[in-house]
C-alpha cells in the first residue's frame, strides 16, 4: 500500500520535473533532436516498433473492458470487486479524465513532429506554459505513456497478488517485462516525435501518484 512519504514524493517529482524542464526546455528540443534527421523520424517507419506499439496501446484499452466485466461479475457474485474496481478508476481519471479530456485537449502544445524545428509549422512551447499550436490530441501530456502507466501498475499489483501461488525467479520475471513495456512505450513517443520528453515523464508520473492516491482509497477496503 502506497504510504503517505510515496504520495509525497511523487508530488515532488512532478514539481522537480517541471522545475528542470521550465528552465532548461531544451532539454525536449535536444531529446528529439537525437532521434531525428532529414527523413523526419525514422523510428515512426519501422514495422517491428510500431507493431509492439500498438500491441501495447491495444492492451491499454482491453484492461479496463476486463476490469469492467469482472467488477460486474464480482457484483452479481456478491464478492469483492474492490480490487477490479480500483483498476478501472486508475485507467478512467488517470488516462481517461485527467491526461486526454484534461491536459491533452486544453493545453495546446504542438508533437515535436509538428514544429518548424523538425520539419513543421507549430512554434515550441515549453512543458508548463499553455499555448495555441494545437487544437485537439496535444503533446501535452502522453495519452499512451499514461495508458502504458496504468497497465503497468495494474500488472504490477496483479503480480503482487499472486506472488504466493508464482516460483520467485517468474514472479521477478513478470515485474521486469512490465517495467520493461512501460521504458519501450515511454522511448518510443519519443523516438517517433509523438512526444517530448516532458510529456512522457509527466504523464507517467501524474497516472502513479492518481494510482497511489486510489490505492489509499479502494485497496485498504479490499484488503
Amino acid at each position: 500500500m502506497p504510504s503517505n512519504k510515496v504520495i509525497a514524493a511523487l508530488v515532488g517529482l512532478i514539481g522537480l520535473t517541471l522545475v528542470i524542464f521550465g528552465v532548461w526546455p531544451g532539454i525536449d528540443l535536444a531529446t528529439s533532436a537525437y532521434f531525428h534527421d532529414a527523413n523526419g523520424f525514422p523510428v515512426r517507419q519501422n514495422p517491428v516498433i510500431e507493431f509492439l506499439r500498438n500491441s501495447v496501446w491495444n492492451a491499454t484499452l482491453v484492461m479496463p473492458l476486463i476490469a469492467l466485466m469482472l467488477l460486474v461479475l464480482a457484483s452479481w457474485r456478491k464478492t469483492s470487486g474492490w480490487f477490479w474496481g480500483y483498476v478501472l478508476a486508475v485507467f478512467l481519471i488517470g488516462p481517461g479524465l485527467v491526461v486526454n479530456l484534461g491536459f491533452k485537449s486544453h493545453w495546446g502544445r504542438a508533437r515535436p513532429s509538428n514544429i518548424s524545428e523538425f520539419g513543421g509549422t507549430a512554434q515550441f512551447s515549453p512543458a508548463w506554459q499553455i499555448s495555441d499550436q494545437c487544437a485537439k490530441n496535444c503533446s501535452f501530456v502522453s495519452g499512451e505513456g499514461a495508458g502504458a502507466t496504468a497497465l503497468t501498475i495494474t500488472l504490477l499489483v496483479i503480480l503482487y497478488r499472486f506472488r504466493h501461488r508464482l516460483s520467485p525467479a517468474l514472479y521477478r520475471a513478470g515485474q521486469a517485462a512490465s517495467v520493461l513495456m512501460l521504458a519501450f512505450v515511454g522511448w518510443q513517443r519519443v523516438a517517433a516525435g509523438g512526444h517530448f520528453l516532458s510529456d512522457v515523464l509527466l504523464s507517467m508520473l501524474v497516472v502513479s501518484l492518481i494510482a497511489a492516491i486510489l490505492a489509499r482509497l479502494l485497496l485498504n477496503r479490499a484488503a
